[in-house]
């Protein structure tokens, strides 16, 4: 079994785990108003090691990815490795309640903020550079599928402008568009390894 395929299969594993463990945080903490918080602060709940785990596998699912798809694109797939050190960082790095101004960050929440910014605001240039990368082997599908989470990370900002550095609130609806940037995220990894794998 080659390398690549190894990748692959490490890759669809471990998003699929990401995704199983975030679905049970929201059975385990439904406090966290899925609507308007951040799927970030499930790390400050009672099970927190549960926010964490998933931050790690989904680093682990990115790495993954770049490495399956390495010799069909190269350097081309450097990103990926790079954003899943901001899930790697996010995993480590409590995030601040939403509530919280930016004024009153701590230290540790700016730095997940700018950990969990990289791997949010990252992944879809990093996508759309590896599915090019790619296409010459695997063809476009990756490089025009990045489409999605290109649209989610405009959702997200756009649902993320009324805060103005002020803190969260029930009235800015955030949850939403920050869970479907995670399906989106994932969905991709999910389709690349697909797509390595039929090439194999």
């Amino acid at each position: 079994m080659s390398v690549a395929v190894i990748a692959a299969i490490t890759a669809l594993i471990a998003g699929g785990i990401t995704v199983g463990l975030i679905a049970i945080l929201h059975r385990l903490e439904p406090e966290y108003d899925p609507s308007w918080r951040m799927i970030s602060e499930y790390s400050l709940g009672r099970y927190g090691w549960v926010m964490r785990l998933a931050f790690v596998t989904m680093t682990i699912g990115l790495a993954a990815t770049c490495v399956a798809l390495w010799q069909f694109g190269g350097a081309w797939t450097i990103g990926l490795a790079t954003v899943a050190l901001g899930a790697l960082g996010a995993a480590f790095l409590d995030a601040d309640p939403i509530m919280t101004t930016r004024a009153d960050a701590t230290p540790v929440g700016r730095a997940h903020t700018v950990m969990g910014g990289a791997l949010l605001a990252g992944f879809p240039p990093a996508a759309l550079l590896a599915g090019i990368g790619v296409a010459p082997v695997l063809g476009w599908t990756l490089a025009i599928a990045s489409v999605v989470p290109f649209a989610g990370l405009v959702w997200f900002l756009m649902a993320l402008r009324p805060a103005h550095g002020h803190g969260g609130s029930p009235e800015i609806r955030i949850g939403w568009p920050d869970r479907f940037c995670l399906l989106a995220y994932l969905a991709w990894v999910v389709l690349a390894a697909v797509g390595v794998l039929s090439a194999m």
